[in-house]
């Protein structure tokens, strides 16, 4: 039974998001002006995360208190702050247009559903985030912790990210059907999604191997000895067995993960494997 519901909760499935991907390949999707405006201010803090809500605000000539009611879906964006906030940000005329349209369409219905138009023009974009960045599958692990806490602010303190990073990952993995509130509590849905594909080599995959090995790296200094195991062999191969050699790391991943997972959850760990030559 323990092992059932640890192959239920594992994040190590494979789902192939390349049709969708092609298929959402529009020059200007109908994205919502509020997650336009978060993931803008997502990608600078990437490049600096210092960067504060209070210096995006003040390039947006904007209170604070402003920006953040509009990224929480507080408070609908007029005409004009989508028109100044596009200039400012270098957004197309049709993409300004398309925000606008939107956003009076949305004032029109005036219900706060779901627009599952804009849900699906998301689904590529959220995917490659979510694949991307490895704080999404942390956020999914960390659900089965005790005392887990749905609060953005309590999940960033515990992997040690932002919480603007937190809520909007909370929020995507929401729209991707990861993840969905029952009352005020997040909880885990039956739907999978993977870190690992054979094969796959795409940029989303790409970023998440350098997250996970510059994590490594941090860990070699900053994680006590006994909260970690980080060793390496190194030996001369017959590459031809390389295939069979991936498969058998697969299959010790999955069991290593039931006899890890099988008891009291009680911390998130990342598990990563490295073979790679260094020799030509």
């Amino acid at each position: 039974m323990a092992k059932t519901l640890a192959l239920a909760r594992r994040c190590d499935y494979s789902i192939r998001m390349d049709k969708l991907t092609k298929e959402n390949s529009k020059p200007f999707a109908r994205v919502d002006f509020r997650i336009w405006l978060q993931q803008q201010f997502m990608a600078r803090i990437k490049r600096n995360p210092r960067y504060s809500l209070r210096a995006f605000a003040k390039l947006l000539d904007m209170d604070p208190s402003s920006v953040s009611q509009i990224f929480s879906g507080k408070r609908n964006a007029s005409t004009k702050v989508i028109t100044k906030a596009c200039n400012v940000l270098g957004a197309g005329i049709k993409q300004q247009e398309s925000f606008i349209y939107k956003s009076k369409e949305k004032f029109k219905n005036s219900t706060h559903k779901s627009d599952s138009e804009t849900d699906y023009e998301l689904m590529a974009e959220d995917v490659f985030s979510i694949i991307s960045d490895w704080y999404h599958f942390a956020l999914l692990e960390l659900i089965n912790i005790d005392g887990f806490d749905s609060r953005p602010s309590w999940c960033a303190r515990s992997l040690g990210i932002s919480t603007f990073e937190a809520q909007s990952a909370i929020e995507r993995m929401v729209r991707v059907g990861l993840l969905r509130y029952e009352e005020d509590t997040l909880v885990r849905t039956g739907k999978a999604l993977t870190n690992f594909s054979p094969g796959m080599t795409s940029p989303a995959h790409k970023n998440l191997q350098r997250q996970i090995i510059e994590m490594a790296l941090k860990a070699v200094d900053e994680i006590k000895s006994e909260d970690k195991d980080i060793t390496a062999m190194t030996m001369a191969i017959d590459i031809k067995k390389l295939p069979e050699a991936r498969k058998k790391i697969a299959k010790f991943r999955r069991e290593l993960c039931d006899f890890l997972e099988d008891g009291e959850q009680t911390r998130v760990y990342q598990m990563a494997f490295q073979l790679y030559p260094v020799s030509k």
